[in-house]
């Protein structure tokens, strides 16, 4: 048989997700898809796959195929990814990890709220139709050049999310590095056939470090070098049905978590504050936004970043060429009067989410 002389390109791959309405049925609607600007595609990690190989007395020395042992039952499927963030997919992004919407406007622009605060319970994936307190589930299509050779995940959050705003990277856009997750092991498979026609495009609309309207950090304004903002929800798979996929997810045991770092110059609004966690528990709000800058959000294309943030040290970058930074990581915490993290986004899309 002569050698297949196709040779595929990375690029030929796409990554669409569709809302799903309810827990283990899949998003088949070709045009309920959403597409997500994708710089970077991951292999999907079958890491609920059992093999085991243990010998069996049978009266022989050599090793017989019986002795090993499959299934895909009982375990979860993961798939990494790193996309540009747009205004109408970065809501999909930060509702599916953090499963927290606190409201929802309307009306145009369709203002979306999501928070983690001392508020924060755990969503109820058995009813994700229904309100805000609800979870939310997707399918995830990766979409190769073959013909029933995609690969979709069923019933699928986002395990984990990374914001990251660098002037150095993908133009100083607003990226996002995730990984998805599904506890529908048994149901994964490479052969599916998913059409995609009509799906909605990311647009073009991004989030440029260089178009920040508000930088501020303890009421201060200050000269951001960089950002970087980490979501971790530690879901895990609860239960399984006949078929080894688990009947409900859990989150946030035993805890939600958002940690970061920021690059910030040094300078007379900075230097006083990043002290601080020298002789105190001190916490403060670190604000980005970007549009109209307004609290809550009133245009289309905002997004407004409000954490509530521990500093846990910094340090001194003395290799820039526009000057001395300090790199200050941080945790972010509810005290009781600012959320842990709160983020507001207007994208005139009707999620109808409430």
């Amino acid at each position: 048989m002569a050698i297949d002389a196709d040779v595929h390109s990375a690029k030929q791959w796409e990554l669409a997700i569709g809302e799903e309405t309810a827990l283990g049925t899949e998003q088949t609607t070709a045009g309920n898809f959403k597409l997500l600007h994708v710089t970077h595609h991951g292999s999907v990690n079958l890491s609920g796959i059992t093999r085991d190989s243990t010998r069996r007395a049978r009266g022989q020395r050599v090793k017989h195929n019986q002795d090993v042992y499959f299934t895909k039952a009982g375990g979860e499927v993961t798939l990494p990814f790193e996309c540009i963030a747009t205004d109408i997919t970065l809501d999909y992004l930060l509702y599916l990890v953090m499963q927290d919407l606190v409201s929802e406007a309307s009306s145009t622009p369709f203002a979306k709220i999501l928070e983690w605060d001392a508020a924060t319970v755990q969503p109820d994936f058995a009813a994700i139709s229904g309100p805000a307190s609800a979870g939310k589930l997707v399918t995830v299509l990766q979409r190769g050049p073959v013909a029933s050779e995609h690969r979709r995940l069923s019933s699928a959050i986002l395990r984990s999310l990374v914001l990251r705003l660098d002037p150095g990277l993908n133009g100083g856009r607003l990226t996002g590095e995730g990984i998805f997750w599904s506890g529908l092991s048994n149901s994964f498979s490479p052969s599916q056939n998913q059409s995609i026609t009509g799906a909605s495009q990311p647009g073009t609309n991004y989030y440029h470090i260089a178009r920040l309207v508000t930088k501020s950090l303890a009421g201060n304004d200050m000269v951001l070098g960089g950002f970087e903002l980490s979501f971790e929800n530690r879901v895990a798979r609860v239960g399984s049905d006949s078929s080894g996929d688990a009947q409900a997810y859990a989150l946030g045991v035993p805890g939600y978590a958002a940690t970061g770092v920021i690059s910030v110059k040094y300078d007379e609004n900075s230097k006083d504050t990043i002290d601080s966690f020298l002789t105190s528990a001190y916490d403060t709000q670190l604000v980005l936004a970007w549009g109209s800058g307004a609290d809550p959000v009133t245009t289309d294309g905002d997004l407004l970043l409000k954490l509530n943030v521990n500093f846990i040290g910094n340090a001194f970058d003395f290799g820039r060429e526009d000057g001395v930074f300090l790199t200050i990581p941080f945790e972010c915490v509810d005290n009781g009067s600012n959320e842990a993290v709160e983020i507001e986004i207007a994208n005139a899309t009707d999620r109808a989410w409430t």
